[in-house]
């Protein structure tokens, strides 16, 4: 089993339940299905065409190309049924990673093996013959694997149905939409009950409906098949993944639970963004240990102090400390439909800022993004801090028709007019855990939206 991974320099550190996973992982029984030991791979860079010509002739007397490396010294195992997410951003390194898996990329260094049957979907109609018909197509498909055109014959129906492209499946996939194209991949892919299901980005082509049809079958269908998921779909990874490899510039800069992943990967974001020359320090930025002391009318509140690595963002407004309570000012660990609650944001300003926006997000264990809400929301959303200095904000919210269980809270602070596309300026991840309860015996997905009345009337 490989050791922990050690974040990057330049990344935040990895939060701790990275080491509970690996030392969980120590005595799982369960057989090693992939294996990837201190996996590279190298491109040879060249300014010039003509440099190609000199390092064939020359390359024994001087080197005319520098060296990328796309991926270098990553090591994992998956083990029989468990659920492997990669994320990382465009250019990270997860698609070739995920090709020197399957074999279709020759590593520069290091290996990898798998110990079972494969099937993986790279990129949209992976082995398909465009002049092919989809039937054609899935029985090429089907022989690229190794199976016998017996078992393609049974499995068939099952294939079209799950695919739901009609009379399509007759014509050739060249006329195919995108959309068409993934949905017959992903089902020869899933249908053909592999040990091993390596999937890239391929649960966020299609409808809603289609993706919908993809997550059941993961979860349900494919619940003991080993996966190994690539995606930018945060919820995706939450939803089905056991383990999260986050990869950052061709290196896995943290390994643990989706939630702590997630926000991990949120923070790494942010500071890439928003990070200035090494050695140069944000311009007004505050540091935290630096900032003047909260006002004492607030130091009755129970607040949590926000480290430096549990916020990321441009860093000009930095959220010190947090605390969410109750409509009394006492601190909120339970809390059921309908109460009222307030959560408190102590941050420091060196600058005057006239467009920021406040809002808190609740998380459930997974780390799926269940509800939140900003002060855009408002009629007067605008909030302005008109000085420099230590200032307290408080948003006040209700407890909805949550399933009861364990949530936390991240309070985030941006600025500009948009609510989706704004400069973040900070955010708090997970700052504060929250129990949620509910007097309903029944809570039907994540919450509940209450009926109000229902009606019959006959026909006729």
């Amino acid at each position: 089993m490989p050791q922990p991974i050690a974040p990057a320099p330049s990344a935040p550190a990895a939060a701790p339940d990275a080491h509970d996973v690996d030392r969980l992982a120590e005595t799982d029984d369960r057989p090693v299905l992939v294996e990837v030991i201190n996996l590279g791979k190298c491109y040879h860079v060249y300014a010039r065409p003509a440099d190609r010509l000199r390092q064939a002739l020359f390359r024994w007397k001087r080197r005319y190309y520098r060296e990328f490396w796309a991926v270098r010294g990553v090591s994992f195992t998956i083990r029989r049924g468990e659920t492997l997410g990669i994320i990382g951003r465009n250019g990270s390194g997860k698609s070739t990673l995920l090709q020197m898996i399957c074999g279709t990329l020759a590593p520069t260094e290091g290996r990898s093996a798998v110990h079972g049957s494969i099937s993986a979907l790279l990129e949209l109609g992976t082995g398909f013959n465009k002049e092919f018909t989809g039937r054609e197509n899935v029985y090429l498909a089907g022989a690229i694997r190794g199976l016998p055109r017996k078992h393609i014959d049974r499995i068939f129906d099952r294939i079209v149905e799950f695919a739901d492209i009609g009379d399509f499946i007759d014509q050739p996939v060249k006329t195919y939409s995108s959309g068409m194209y993934v949905r017959l991949a992903f089902a020869v892919s899933a249908q053909v009950r592999p040990d091993v299901l390596v999937v890239d980005e391929a649960l966020s082509v299609g409808d809603v409906f289609f993706q919908q049809k993809c997550n059941r079958y993961m979860k349900e269908e494919l619940r003991n098949t080993t996966k190994l998921l690539v995606t930018h779909d945060l919820n995706a990874v939450t939803t089905h993944c056991d383990r999260v490899i986050v990869m950052h510039r061709g290196s896995a800069v943290f390994e643990g639970v989706p939630k702590d992943a997630v926000a991990f990967y949120t923070r790494l974001i942010h500071d890439e963004e928003f990070r200035a020359p090494s050695g140069v320090q944000r311009q007004g930025q505050v540091a935290g240990p630096n900032a003047p002391p909260a006002r004492d009318t607030y130091a009755h509140l129970p607040w949590v102090t926000v480290e430096p690595e549990s916020r990321g963002g441009a860093g000009e407004v930095v959220i010190e400390r947090v605390a969410v309570t109750d409509a009394e000012g006492r601190a909120l660990s339970v809390a059921q439909p309908g109460v009222t609650f307030h959560c408190y944001y102590d941050v420091s300003t060196p600058v005057q800022k006239d467009r920021l926006i406040f809002g808190v997000v609740l998380r459930d264990r997974l780390g799926n993004a269940v509800c939140g809400d900003n002060t855009l929301s408002l009629p007067d959303s605008q909030v302005m801090l008109d000085a420099p200095g230590r200032w307290v904000v408080r948003l006040e919210y209700r407890w909805p028709l949550l399933r009861p269980g364990d949530y936390t809270a991240t309070f985030g602070v941006g600025e500009g007019t948009d609510p989706l596309h704004h400069t973040v300026q900070c955010w708090a991840h997970n700052a504060v855990a929250i129990s949620g309860i509910s007097p309903r015996r029944t809570i039907h997905g994540m919450f509940t939206n209450p009926l109000r009345s229902v009606k019959v009337a006959r026909l006729g």
